[in-house]
Order: structure tokens, then sequence, then C-alpha cells
């Protein structure tokens, strides 16, 4: 598995609030995660950065105990470890949003945990992981915003929700309550290709571009990160753009 990523302030924001995170533990054990972090001026990094913090040293000590052990980590461990991560998180942020001038951050979190034969992932929020195999790409998370609810109950399709005046508004993050419920998924098997990323790139790019990008043979995953990153700027950049891509093929 190779892993790539970058993050980008954007063309209309001042500062990034987006933070990432790849560690890779032997050959078959890796985590990737990106936080896109909200409130204020200075609320958004500080949120950001102490969830990736935390997801850092809570899973590289499970992740490291379990290689010196040369134990093989289960899918429950993995989604044991993950939500002790974003618990973690969750209440180091609600902690520090006391002080008044950074009340009400926080943070949207997508995380991967790649195994040796599988994928368990954690979502908070619509930041999103998409992967690629049979020729299609799939949006594996699914948001936690007020768009998706209207989705879900039929309001509005996926294509309207697209371009909808309310889009932004999330339903759940890391740090504004002091309990967090996140949503856990798995991946049977190791896709071609991961996709991690922020709203940055989402909210600019079509599914069908990022496909196109990331399946270009002719192009290495560093390249293939920039020019999803370079696309989005030219397409407006209005947030920031953080994009993890985790290759298996």
């Amino acid at each position: 598995m190779r892993i790539f990523g970058k993050s980008d302030t954007g063309v209309r924001r001042p500062v990034n609030q987006d933070r990432f995170l790849i560690r890779e533990f032997g050959d078959d054990l890796a985590l990737c995660a990106v936080f896109d972090g909200m409130g204020g001026a200075n609320g958004g990094e500080e949120a950001s950065t102490a969830a990736m913090q935390a997801f850092d040293k809570c899973i590289a000590g499970g992740l490291l105990q379990a290689v010196q052990s040369v134990k093989k980590l289960t899918r429950t461990e993995a989604e044991k470890l993950l939500c002790k991560a974003a618990q973690t998180a969750n209440a180091e942020i609600f902690k520090r949003s006391e002080d008044p001038s950074l009340e009400g951050m926080g943070t949207t979190v997508i995380a991967a945990l790649i195994l040796q034969d599988e994928v368990i992932a954690l979502n908070v929020g619509d930041s999103r992981l998409y992967e690629t195999s049979r020729g299609e790409l799939k949006q594996v998370s699914k948001d936690n915003s007020y768009v998706q609810y209207l989705v879900d109950i039929g309001r509005i399709t996926k294509e309207e929700a697209a371009t909808h005046p309310k889009k932004n508004i999330i339903t759940k993050c890391l740090g504004t309550e002091d309990q967090v419920e996140p949503d856990i998924y798995r991946l049977a098997e190791i896709p071609d290709k991961l996709i991690l990323c922020s709203d940055g790139l989402t909210n600019a790019l079509d599914e069908s571009f990022i496909y196109r990008t990331v399946t270009d043979t002719s192009k290495g995953g560093d390249e293939k990160v920039k020019l999803l990153i370079d696309a989005a700027n030219k397409a407006g950049g209005p947030d920031n753009i953080t994009v993890i891509l985790a290759e298996n093929d």
C-alpha cells in the first residue's frame, strides 16, 4: 500500500484549518485521517490539531503494541481503537472550548485503519472516504449533514444536495458536545484505492473527475493528489482542500 497526502489553504480562506495524518506500522498496518476544523479565527486550527494529535497518540500506542507482540489486530480491536481516539479527541476539544475565544469550535474526522486484509473506518461530520474497485468510485462514508438527512427521507436527490444552500450544515462533529457517537464502516477487502478528503475537494469537483484522476495509470500518487487539489482551486477553491490517496494496485 502506497499512501500520499497533501493539504492546501484554497483560494478564498486566509488560513488552513484542515489537518491530515498518515502513519504506517510495518507492511500491513496503516492509519489515514483527515480533519476539517471549524470555529472562529483560531478555533478551527485548534480543534483539528488537537484531534490529529489525539488520533496519533491513541492509535499509535495500540498498533505499536500489536506489531511488537506479532499479533494480528482484530476488527473489534480496530473499531475500539478508532472510537477511543474519537472520544479522546472530542473530550479534549470540548474542554478547550471553555475558553471564550474558542467557544463553539469543532472538527470533522474521517479515519481509516488499513489492516492486512480489510479496512475499518470511522466518520464524524462531512469529510469523506471513497474507494475504487470494479471500475467505479464508491462513497463509503455517509455525511453527517442536514442535506444528507433530506436525501435520506426522500425530500431531495443526491444531485440536488450538491447545490443545496444549506449543504454546509453538519449534524455531528468532534468537540461541540461532551459525547460523540461516531459512525463505523468496514471494507471486507483492501480496494484498489482509498481516498480520504475534506469537503473542500468534493464541493469543488464531481466524483467522475476524481475517479478519472486517481485511476490515471500515467500518473504517480503524488501527482494525482496535486492534480486534484489544483483542479479544486481552479474551480474556485472556496475552502481548504485536503486529500489522502492510498493505492493498492
